[in-house]
């Protein structure tokens, strides 16, 4: 009787147990719940809170203070929402950075994208006149509240610009760095962060990809002319003097600074190994610039010309080259096709002018 007393008791003691057992669990299963649903309340709160915090920091961004080519200091009032670009390069970073619905006048050469010409033949974007007879009166009659300029080019213009009255920017382009930035600086006053991003790492990755692919490559010698008589060259410190030596080129004019006249007798002194004309407006058809270059004295001795290494760019092709913008990884992939066609598995024309089938990325 005592034994079966003890088992009952024992008995109820576990039973209790077990419930006490279950009514603690439960509770703190009910407790952590409890608690999870405070925290995620309160990050959901704080969330909130970061995204009116970054709505306001957004609102702040403006009046925003850069400092241009001309090493001035520019207040940018308010997102700009009307731009005229003055220069093809611009016009071509603007579209790059997703900004075609907020430009109202382009250069009269600007001719990039398609969407570009599609919008000017619409009458939605008014050209402003030329590069370097571009109209002050017409820019300001369109109400921009952003002008982009070309510091070299267009200073000259801005004095009238500011005149009206307009915000106006200037942009330098000499080299690949430049480019970069003028990418970066136009995204920041326009808030296209993450376009500008994307762009940029778009023409870094290619450029990359090109000298890996060149890193061990002989260097090709090149002539690079912009005009025939007299002949402009690249010297050193250009955009395109970059762009040769990025695309495994040597630049026999090295030696020599910025955009150069040389004469015959230098290139066939220089006996280059391949011999490029970029030009947007040459003097004469294709096939006759390039007999005229053969032509000339002692260029028939010329390894370029030995070789059948000559190249006349024109339309699109010279465009990509002469335009220091978002193109110029393409630019680079023209070039470095040109001077090393074997590694690029190319067969490069004597004329070029649609460029985008022969270049391969």
């Amino acid at each position: 009787m005592k034994k079966l007393f003890v088992i009952v008791i024992i008995a109820i003691l576990i039973g209790l147990a077990n419930s006490i057992f279950i009514a603690y669990t439960n509770n703190t299963i009910i407790n952590n719940l409890r608690q999870l649903n405070a925290s995620l309340t309160e990050v959901s709160n704080e969330l909130k809170l970061l995204k009116k915090e970054l709505g306001a920091i957004q609102e702040l961004h403006y009046p925003l203070f850069i400092r241009d080519a001309l090493e001035r200091m520019v207040s940018i009032k308010s997102e700009p929402n009307r731009i005229v670009s003055c220069t093809p390069s611009i016009t071509e970073m603007l579209f790059a950075l997703g900004l075609s619905d907020k430009i109202v006048g382009v250069d009269q050469f600007s001719n990039y994208p398609k969407e570009l010409l599609d919008l000017i033949n619409t009458g939605k974007i008014k050209t402003v006149g030329g590069v370097t007879t571009l109209s002050p009166e017409r820019v300001a009659a369109l109400k921009p509240d952003l002008v982009l300029i070309d510091a070299s080019l267009q200073k000259k213009f801005l004095s009238t610009l500011e005149g009206f009255g307009l915000t106006v920017v200037a942009l330098e382009s000499r080299s690949l760095s430049d480019v970069l930035n003028n990418i970066k600086l136009i995204a920041k006053i326009t808030s296209k962060f993450k376009e500008g991003e994307a762009t940029i790492s778009k023409i870094e990755s290619t450029i990359r990809e090109v000298q890996f692919k060149l890193s061990n490559v002989n260097k090709q010698k090149v002539v690079f002319l912009v005009w025939p008589n007299p002949m402009w060259a690249t010297g050193n410190g250009t955009y395109l003097h970059e762009l040769i030596s990025i695309a495994s080129g040597e630049n026999v004019f090295s030696d020599k600074s910025g955009w150069i006249v040389v004469n015959p007798e230098q290139i066939v002194a220089a006996n280059p190994d391949v011999l490029i004309m970029s030009s947007m407006s040459l003097p004469r058809p294709p096939d006759e610039l390039i007999n005229y270059l053969k032509g000339l004295p002692g260029f028939d001795q010329i390894n370029a010309i030995k070789n059948n290494r000559i190249y006349i760019l024109n339309g699109s092709a010279a465009n990509a080259l002469e335009r220091p913008g978002p193109r110029v990884a393409d630019a680079t992939l023209i070039l470095a096709s040109i001077l090393h066609p074997n590694i690029f598995g190319v067969i490069m024309p004597n004329f070029i002018n649609e460029y985008e089938s022969l270049i391969r990325r």
